[in-house]
């Protein structure tokens, strides 16, 4: 199953090095692109300081879990229990970062050896890497802060001591889903913009996304997550992956205002235009 989703992964995320291109589509600038790559990087760094003072549930809290208790939109996931079905959702996220970076790396070498520049490798390179800074660290800093105990807690069922393991209290938001859906979004929408009449568009925006959706069930069923925290991670890692290629095109650049921002609840970046 892991080298049938690599295989998958790699097969629809990695750009294609023939046919026809359109102009290379994205800019950078100094200013704004430092803005956007110093706060992803001050949220994963604050995230270590919250999460090095989050403890995980005691016994006597475990003990005053109550299912009924739990929005009825996820109450079913706190029956589920699949150590195996983790290992497998968890084996989703390294692959697909590994071929997300494989993507941009082979198009910008390819763009290198045609064009004799690296402007492309460096500049899509830079753009990965801001948004998985900023949709990892947003999704790591609200981890920090927020105490939502995992499915599995409420199944009384288990042993206590499956129940009261590391991290038990780290259910909101899927970190898994985030980065599954913001390489999904991210390279599919790279992919659209560098080749508009390419033929594979929808194939690699449904194999890509259908992957990423894939994992997120498996996050539910394994007992990992609730619904709401898969739902919640794929549209900040999708509304991410979107925004990144889209403010990086030369038109939208010039009505870009980004802005940092953090509270004791949580952290981020805000992104908006002026008219």
């Amino acid at each position: 199953m892991k080298r049938f989703a690599l295989s998958l992964f790699l097969l629809g995320l990695v750009f294609p090095l023939s046919g026809q291109t359109s102009a290379f589509p994205y800019e950078l600038r100094s200013g704004r692109d430092a803005i956007l790559i110093s706060s992803g990087s001050a949220l994963i760094i604050g995230s270590s300081v919250g999460h090095n003072r989050k403890d995980r549930l005691a016994e006597d809290e475990l003990a005053g879990l109550n299912r009924n208790n739990v929005n009825f939109l996820d109450r079913p996931a706190t029956r589920y229990w699949s150590p195996g079905l983790n290992d497998l959702r968890e084996s989703f996220e390294p692959i697909s970062v590994a071929a997300g970076c494989l993507a941009v790396g082979s198009y910008g070498l390819h763009s290198k050896f045609k064009t004799h520049r690296w402007e492309a490798l460096k500049t899509l390179g830079l753009m990965y890497l801001e948004g998985l800074y900023i949709s990892e660290g947003t999704m790591l800093v609200t981890k920090s802060l927020i105490y939502r105990p995992r499915p599995y807690t409420y199944n009384t069922n288990l042993p206590l001591e499956t129940r009261d393991r590391g991290a038990n209290n780290e259910s909101f938001f899927s970190g898994n889903a985030t980065i599954l859906f913001y390489n999904s979004v991210f390279l599919s929408a790279v992919y659209s913009d560098l080749f508009p009449n390419s033929r594979l568009k929808p194939w690699i925006w449904a194999s890509t996304l259908t992957l990423s959706t894939f994992s997120g069930i498996l996050s539910v069923c394994s007992g990992y997550h609730f619904p709401t925290d898969v739902i919640t991670g794929a549209l900040l890692g999708g509304l991410t992956g979107y925004l990144i290629p889209y403010l990086h095109k030369a038109k939208a650049q010039e009505r870009l205002v980004v802005v940092p921002w953090a509270s004791p609840e949580a952290g981020g970046v805000t992104v908006g235009f002026t008219f």
